[in-house]
């Protein structure tokens, strides 16, 4: 299975009856769930065809903000029916008659006139209900455009494995740097203590070999992190399998990106010796650089 990212573009068009041309645009951008708009352009409520997107957006896709929008062109005039009010025009008529004000006019009111008032004439276009033969060649246009939006998005996520691969590669040339460092630096501490030691004692007497090892022994377990590098290449691990393995991986990977980093505080808090600072920031900054793509894959 192939790993696709949450962004992508697709659209479609086409005539969808003898009586409507339709365009079809499909949207998406990362999200942690599927969260879905539609877009009809229309002032009334169609919610046949919103059932009908929800859907087909839910079979093809599982993750992201995705944002559909349907543009409706009639071929043909719709029907209109004209609402005339005509109590209210006469008693409009009656009323303005009455007035003295009106009565030296030297254009009188006219019916254009009293028409031009809201209210008085309504025009009540078709109401736009597709027939299920609309709906189903809309379900193609929208199915179609979907299909275009994910070849996008796992384009996009091809690149973005390739991006995530590289970092990985960062982490595991740290952990190859770091673990023969390890010990080292015990046989470095062994030596700095009996150096220390043997300037404080001075002329009065040797240094303790069994007091100077356990003394060693007890920093080297506070410097201990042999745990900490184990698990880091137990992530690094899983991680590469799991991107392998394709599919719906985005959630999981954001999971290890938080493990992993944990890993690199608790490595950067115990283990303080000079050259290590340097590395470790360059680990943490490839663990960043991993978790901002992993938020864009599905």
């Amino acid at each position: 299975m192939t790993v696709a990212s949450m962004t992508g573009f697709g659209r479609s068009g086409g005539p969808v009856s003898d009586r409507l041309q339709m365009g079809v645009v499909v949207r998406s951008v990362n999200h942690r769930y599927l969260d879905l708009q539609v877009r009809t352009g229309l002032r009334q409520e169609v919610p046949e065809i919103e059932a009908m997107i929800r859907t087909l957006v839910r079979t093809a896709l599982q993750r992201g903000h995705v944002v559909v929008e349907l543009n409706f062109q009639r071929t043909q005039a719709p029907s209109s029916t004209v609402i005339i009010n005509e109590k209210g025009i006469e008693a409009l008529m009656e009323q303005v008659a009455s007035f003295p004000s009106f009565e030296g006019l030297v254009t009188p009111v006219t019916l254009r006139d009293v028409l031009a008032v809201p209210g008085l004439i309504i025009v009540e276009e078709e109401r736009l209900a597709l027939t299920r033969d609309e709906l189903d060649a809309l379900g193609a246009l929208v199915a179609a455009a979907l299909e275009q939006l994910n070849r996008m998005r796992r384009i996009e996520g091809r690149s973005l494995v390739q991006q995530i691969t590289e970092q990985l590669g960062v982490l595991e040339d740290f952990l190859d740097w770091f673990e023969p460092k390890m010990e080292d630096v015990r046989r470095q501490l062994v030596e700095k203590l009996r150096q220390r030691l043997t300037e404080l004692l001075g002329p009065a007497g040797p240094v303790d070999e069994q007091r100077l090892i356990m003394e060693a022994g007890m920093q080297a377990d506070r410097m201990d992190v042999s745990e900490e590098v184990v698990r880091l290449r137990g992530h690094l691990e899983q991680f590469r399998n799991r991107l392998q393995a394709g599919g719906q991986v985005g959630r999981s990977l954001d999971f290890l990106c938080q493990e992993m980093n944990r890993e690199l505080n608790t490595l950067g808090s115990k283990f303080r010796e000079p050259g290590f600072s340097g590395k470790l920031v360059d680990a943490k900054g490839a663990v960043e650089k991993i978790r901002e793509q992993v938020q864009n894959l599905e």
